[in-house]
């Protein structure tokens, strides 16, 4: 089975519309509002924003409002359906929405990347596409805002997607400026129910080369 036949089947596995309907009305998440904060700090005040596995639309919506033009990324369709009714009037010019596997995705310069419990239901192979990707379209000040899945959560079990450890996520910053890194190892809930979640916030930038 392919990277893109093993997303798609667990796409299908999953009542997404279900999962957005649950989140609806939820405030930003924290790490989004750390790293927005850290991008005004940083100067990146508007510019080209990137959101890998959208959702319900929340932090798509924030960055619009923050000024920015987002391409906003999600496998499932059924995203855009939740997403669009929401959009501000005006904000539909700054908003394009791909229906796709992140990987296959080609992005635009950008200066902010936020996705939040999504890059870990990447297949290791599809992610280092993506991560390539990633870090050949990140400008110059640009930061990345990402959480993923440490290699003791419970879904590590399962085949087909990608868990780091500590060292594993400095490698994927070699040459970045490390803002912000919180590790989550604690038991929990999900969606689908209890489970013990190992996580890693990171907010990273690309340094200005000095002139």
């Amino acid at each position: 089975m392919t990277d893109d036949e093993q997303q798609t089947e667990k796409a299908e596995q999953t009542d997404w519309a279900a999962y957005y309907r649950h989140t609806l009305g939820r405030e930003v998440r924290p790490l989004f509002a750390r790293g927005l904060e850290a991008a005004r700090a940083a100067g990146v005040t508007a510019g080209q924003a990137v959101e890998i596995g959208f959702g319900d639309g929340t932090e798509t919506l924030a960055l619009l409002d923050a000024g920015f033009r987002v391409l906003a990324v999600e496998a499932s369709g059924a995203a855009a359906d939740v997403l669009r009714p929401r959009l501000a009037a005006g904000a539909e010019g700054r908003l394009d929405v791909a229906i796709a596997p992140a990987e296959s995705v080609s992005l635009p310069s950008f200066d902010l990347l936020y996705s939040g419990y999504v890059l870990s239901f990447l297949s290791p192979e599809a992610f280092r596409t993506f991560w390539a990707g990633v870090r050949a379209r990140l400008r110059p000040g640009g930061l990345l805002v990402f959480n993923i899945f440490g290699v003791r959560d419970t879904w590590a079990v399962e085949p087909g997607m990608t868990f780091l450890d500590l060292d594993g996520v400095h490698g994927l910053l070699d040459g970045l400026e490390l803002l912000d890194l919180q590790e989550e190892d604690k038991d929990g809930d999900a969606f689908s129910g209890p489970k013990h979640w190992h996580l890693f916030d990171v907010i990273a930038r690309r340094p200005v080369p000095v002139s």
